[in-house]
């Protein structure tokens, strides 16, 4: 309260290892637990609430849960938020971990400004697609640009929105689709790593992939995505090869035919590809305007077909790569070091500005 009266033209206001309780105030060793309303009221009185332009809470722990409705199919109580006014709030960033739905911070905060254009909220293991649409894109819908929802419980949400610019949906332990009615226009970042369900099926079909859903993106993160087996990004290559893969004689073929995914999952946009992690992750086919793609640790990639023109850098080592077919004319070094079990005579590289090659410990 002291702090905030010392500077009553505060604009940007970040508190670190705040810990909320739904008791009294409490001091302890560890320091004072707070009310969410409590801390709410704090903001609200001072005076700097009419300046806020950015606030930043991280680290925030509680001490006790509280029952909540919030994620039900009915409309959640706000019995426990606590009104307050932020007008010129524009950032608002709450990183902790919430193990129940219904947060009175959270909710306050996220009622207090309807001219957010940044949000993180990071944690809130509940928070859901109904909450998604209810208590962000709805009151949010003219303003927000940047959203991060890292932790959440997203499953298959449907976002609607002409000027969002970057999506983040890492770690959302129930996340497997964006529902195909969603339409994001002006989605430049798409980030849905680290989403354990995730397989592709669904965002990457013809009538509902992503191509339709953000058709200016152009980074997409789908690393350390382990359910990730079959991609296939805009692909016209007609290539085709056979060769046997180990002891059991299976065939594979530079343009599997994977009837699931779609030759136009993404626009022609698309610059920056992340499928670092995806360990499952065995056929890959890519054909876009590619400047970056990042493959570290597909412990099972066999095949790879890739036709990017500005691409200029690739590294493939230690892949356990069986036949690749590589269409990149602005390609300078590519690096096949360790991938000892590439079959060169069957796989195709078509690349007129190749100036190195590292072939050390491949075959």
């Amino acid at each position: 309260r002291h702090m905030l009266a010392t500077f009553p033209k505060l604009r940007s206001l970040r508190l670190f290892g705040l810990r909320l309780t739904y008791q009294a105030l409490i001091q302890g060793r560890n320091g004072t637990a707070a009310n969410p309303r409590y801390v709410c009221n704090l903001l609200q009185e001072a005076e700097c609430a009419q300046h806020l332009e950015c606030l930043e809470l991280l680290a925030v722990s509680s001490s006790h849960t509280v029952s909540g409705e919030w994620g039900a199919s009915a409309p959640p109580s706000y019995s426990i938020h606590t009104d307050i006014q932020l007008e010129q709030l524009r950032k608002l960033t709450v990183e902790g971990y919430f193990t129940h739905r219904e947060h009175p911070l959270v909710q306050s905060l996220l009622r207090a400004s309807h001219q957010i254009t940044h949000l993180n909220i990071t944690g809130c293991i509940h928070f859901n697609d109904y909450d998604l649409e209810e208590a962000i894109m709805k009151p949010l819908i003219g303003t927000l640009t940047h959203l991060n929802l890292t932790e959440s419980r997203m499953q298959h949400p449907i976002i609607h929105s002409k000027i969002l610019e970057t999506l983040i949906l890492r770690r959302c332990a129930g996340f497997y689709a964006l529902d195909p009615e969603s339409f994001c226009p002006s989605l430049d970042v798409l980030d849905i790593s680290s989403c354990p369900l995730f397989n592709g099926e669904g965002m990457l079909d013809v009538e509902s992939g992503l191509a339709n859903i953000c058709p200016r993106l152009r980074t997409l993160n789908m690393s350390n995505c382990k359910e990730l087996a079959f991609i296939r990004i805009k692909t016209p290559i007609s290539t085709k090869a056979e060769i046997n893969v180990g002891d059991s004689g299976q065939k594979v073929s530079a343009t599997p035919p994977l009837d699931i995914l779609s030759d136009s999952m993404v626009s022609s946009r698309l610059e920056d590809i992340d499928l670092s992690k995806c360990v499952n992750l065995s056929n890959a086919s890519i054909s876009c305007p590619l400047k970056r793609i990042n493959l570290r640790e597909c412990f099972q990639l066999k095949v790879l077909s890739i036709s990017a023109p500005d691409l200029e850098v690739l590294d493939l080592s230690c892949l356990p790569l069986m036949l690749i077919s590589l269409y990149c004319r602005s390609l300078v070094h590519l690096n096949l070091a360790k991938c000892r079990e590439l079959d060169s005579k069957h796989s195709i590289i078509k690349c007129e500005s190749l100036k190195s090659v590292d072939v050390r410990e491949a075959t």
